[in-house]
């Protein structure tokens, strides 16, 4: 079983470079920035989105730990909104370490959300995946999130 547990300062100073170098590389991955701009656009896109890191308003931000062995397993951090359909979570990022994936984490992290969605009153859990994260697009699925917009692209030589 796992729990959230507000990320402390230490564990967000540790999340923060590595997930902005992972955001960059997954947007040039996805051919959607250049190498070359893809750290600086994806600081400032982190910058933008968190001005007061863990304490910034409607964003929040859990460790996922093992309830078993009180270790941390993963992370997920989601903002809450107010829209036409009702309270909305946006998950901007939700990550199973590499160790521990494969275990069951990232379902009972989807159960958890739910339940904490419950809670809040929010009415949808929305988020993007990249087309190449077909771990996660697999995931998301066999937990009831569907496709509402879809963007495609060719390459032309």
């Amino acid at each position: 079983m796992i729990k959230f547990e507000k990320m402390s300062e230490s564990a967000y100073d540790a999340y923060l470079p590595e997930a902005i170098n992972e955001y960059a590389a997954e947007k040039v991955k996805a051919g959607t920035w250049a190498e070359v701009e893809a750290v600086d656009r994806s600081t400032a896109d982190y910058a933008e989105l968190l001005p007061d890191g863990i304490q910034t308003k409607q964003h929040y931000l859990f460790s996922i730990i093992d309830e078993t062995e009180q270790t941390p397993v993963g992370m997920i951090w989601f903002q809450v909104s107010e829209e036409i359909q009702g309270r909305t979570a946006f998950i901007f990022d939700f990550k199973i370490e590499d160790a521990h994936q494969g275990k069951g984490y990232g379902r009972q992290a989807i159960q958890m959300l739910e339940q904490v969605a419950r809670r809040m009153n929010i009415k949808k859990i929305k988020l993007h995946v990249f087309a190449h994260n077909t771990r996660a697009i697999h995931l998301y699925e066999t937990t009831g999130f569907v496709t509402t917009d879809l963007h495609m692209e060719m390459t032309v030589n």
